[in-house]
């Protein structure tokens, strides 16, 4: 067999690789079957009550069932839950583009997702010991230490602090308000692809839970918290980059030397919002400072 041969053989299996990829979760077929619904009474055709969306498939009360039950208080209780995790590690893209789009019912709601895996990204750092470097409190510290004779910055600096202390101890805070910047820089900066702010902000949102699924896996393997994180990713800053990458090519269907170019730009943008909105913040606490006095 010629190189020529394998390299076109290896390229036809990439291609329907990426083709299956762009493909939609499977929907089941249409129940044509009469149920009569046992909560209401209403007969029907189909899965579900048109009335009161109770499910046909009414059974007793098993071990299973109990099971099953139990888990849905966590998010594994139900089979998009699992699909939702094998999308997001395998066509992160592709699968938030199908939930934009309507495909609701086929995954697990993101910010319901993103609560189950930050419990556990918790529970896995507290079963092994890791510790957690908490960034807030060298912050509050640092402050704590700004020289400032204005009683306004003095009392801002140190509510900021607690509030970054507090923020801390409660992740899924921190996560959900440094995702506010975030979405802000991926609106501005992928803008022109049809998606508003508010899509924008549940496909970061899904982005920060295929971010959480690999600190797992990370911290199962090498037995310890990622060295560095990438805004509120819980993951190093290179392969986060790295990830990001293929993400939007999927996500707003770009080539990899334009993804490599906007993925750029984002991480910029959120660092000049960071600045900017910290350089306002002082700039204002010096102004209302000098007003009274």
């Amino acid at each position: 067999m010629s190189i020529k041969t394998t390299y076109q053989k290896i390229k036809d299996w990439n291609h329907r690789i990426e083709q299956g990829k762009k493909q939609p979760a499977a929907i089941r077929e249409v129940d044509h079957e009469y149920h009569r619904c046992t909560h209401c009474g209403y007969g029907y055709y189909g899965r579900y009550c048109p009335q009161c969306g109770m499910s046909a498939q009414h059974t007793r009360f098993t071990f299973r069932r109990l099971t099953n039950n139990f888990l849905d208080i966590w998010g594994f209780g139900n089979r998009p839950m699992f699909r939702s995790i094998r999308d997001l590690m395998w066509r992160p893209g592709y699968m938030i583009r199908d939930y934009l789009e309507g495909h609701h019912l086929s995954y697990f709601p993101p910010f319901k997702m993103l609560a189950v895996l930050t419990i556990v990204i918790v529970f896995v750092a507290w079963i092994f010991g890791f510790e957690d470097p908490m960034v807030g409190n060298v912050i509050a510290q640092a402050l704590k230490e700004i020289p400032t004779t204005g009683k306004v910055a003095y009392f801002a600096f140190d509510y900021i602090g607690r509030a970054l202390v507090y923020l801390d101890k409660n992740d899924l805070y921190r996560i959900l308000l440094q995702n506010v910047f975030v979405v802000l820089a991926a609106w501005i900066v992928f803008r022109n692809k049809g998606y508003n702010l508010v899509e924008t902000f549940f496909s970061q949102i899904y982005i920060n839970c295929q971010m959480h699924l690999v600190a797992i896996v990370w911290m199962l393997i090498n037995w310890d918290l990622p060295p560095t994180v990438f805004l509120p990713y819980y993951v190093p800053a290179t392969l986060a980059f790295i990830i990001l990458i293929f993400d939007y090519k999927q996500l707003y269907g770009l080539t990899f030397k334009q993804s490599i170019w906007k993925t750029s730009l984002f991480a910029l943008l959120v660092l000049v919002i960071y600045i900017v909105l910290f350089v306002l913040m002082f700039l204002s606490f010096g102004a209302v400072d000098e007003f009274f006095t």
